[in-house]
């Protein structure tokens, strides 16, 4: 089985990476196109032993005179290819695929990273009325399989399907706290860290939005709640820019400043995620729309948990089993929640480890790989009875 992954980024996407390595190491012959060669995850890729193809399969929303050319490259690199399926992760490209294959019958499997371009109505309708007989969805989360469930396309078109890499081994790769963090930034041990692991993204204009997906200020307006009460509370935000979103964290740092002066640090981007990720005490997912998230990695190493009620949260942050959700962009709620695994530390403990043992089997990569290979092989028999 030879199947085309379009992956539109370098920089990121890990996740679609250790997805293709499983289905490679299982006999799926795995091309991936990437806008880039050198360095990323194209290098991860090639390390593999799979074969990358340099090729940019977004929409030029900005360029839009090269869109024929686009489309040409892009029906070269199928035709060359000749793949029994095209299987791709992101909006921007699937819909660039529809429009260049139109007249292909090549089955196409769209795996739905997020929900986030169904929750705008207009390019929901696009995104359904642009597809053929030959598309396939994979949600990653229940609530983007129900959307397209209720939007009326065939059962045997949908399925669900998530990313692993998270559970299993994966789970006891997470060390011992070796107290990196209160050392390098001279915390206290006194102090509880409460924890924000993310990409900063900037405001997405085209949807109106003031502020970035991940509720990066949300999350700094609770710490200064948490504060009033347990002054020995630190913030700690661990990421950095995503793409050209710099200038959009000056802003958030000082909006921090401004809001919760010296109760906030943020570390940047981090390797070594692994080592210090158990020296947080709680971690807070505060985004606006997700799939499953940095929740995935929190209550895979063990740490207690808390999200909004969005997206794919609740698939793995069951309130009050696995960690607490509450409600979106409310500070007030998330504060609350906080302050409650504060108060109550065995509680926080022991969903902590409920929520280990649920992705340790729900995100295995062994597991959600086979599904994958499982959704293939249902796509291949569909097609054979076209």
């Amino acid at each position: 089985m030879r199947v085309l992954q379009i992956v539109k980024t370098n920089e990121g996407a890990n996740w679609a990476f250790t997805q293709a390595e499983w289905l490679f190491d299982n006999g799926v012959d795995i091309i991936t196109v990437l806008p880039s060669l050198k360095g990323g995850m194209a290098e991860k890729y090639i390390k593999k032993g799979m074969l990358v193809i340099k090729g940019d399969f977004s929409i030029p929303v900005r360029k839009p005179w090269e869109i024929i050319k686009r489309i040409r490259t892009i029906q070269a690199i199928v035709k060359k290819v000749q793949p029994d399926i095209i299987h791709s992760h992101f909006f921007t490209n699937i819909i660039m695929l529809r429009i260049a294959l139109r007249k292909s019958g090549i089955s196409r499997l769209y795996q739905v990273p997020g929900p986030l371009h169904l929750e705008n109505w207009l390019f929901k309708i696009i995104e359904i009325m642009l597809s053929k007989d030959n598309d396939y969805w994979a949600g990653a989360c229940k609530k983007t399989y129900n959307i397209y469930h209720k939007s009326g396309i065939r059962q045997e078109k949908i399925y669900l399907a998530y990313y692993g890499g998270y559970g299993g081994k994966a789970c006891n790769e997470y060390t011992k706290s070796k107290n990196i963090l209160h050392e390098e930034y001279e915390i206290s041990q006194a102090s509880t860290l409460v924890g924000m692991v993310s990409y900063i993204y900037k405001p997405k204009a085209y949807l109106l939005h003031t502020r970035g997906l991940k509720g990066h200020e949300d999350f700094i307006d609770a710490i200064n709640l948490v504060r009033e009460k347990y002054p020995s509370v630190v913030g700690v935000i661990i990421g950095d820019a995503w793409g050209d979103s710099h200038g959009y964290v000056e802003k958030v740092k000082k909006y921090a400043n401004d809001k919760c002066k010296n109760g906030i640090i943020f570390t940047g981007f981090r390797y070594d995620m692994k080592a210090i990720y158990r020296e947080l005490d709680i971690v807070v997912h505060p985004s606006h729309s997700e799939n499953l998230g940095g929740a995935a990695e929190s209550l895979a190493a063990g740490v207690p948990t808390i999200s909004s009620d969005v997206g794919g949260f609740p698939d793995i942050v069951i309130d009050g089993v696995t960690g607490y959700t509450v409600k979106i962009k409310c500070p007030v709620k998330l504060a609350e929640a906080i302050i409650k695994m504060i108060q109550n530390p065995d509680e926080a403990i022991e969903m902590s480890e409920n929520g280990k043992q649920l992705v340790s089997i729900m995100l295995d990569i062994e597991n959600t790989g086979k599904e994958i290979l499982n959704v293939y092989n249902r796509i291949i028999n569909e097609d054979n009875k076209r």
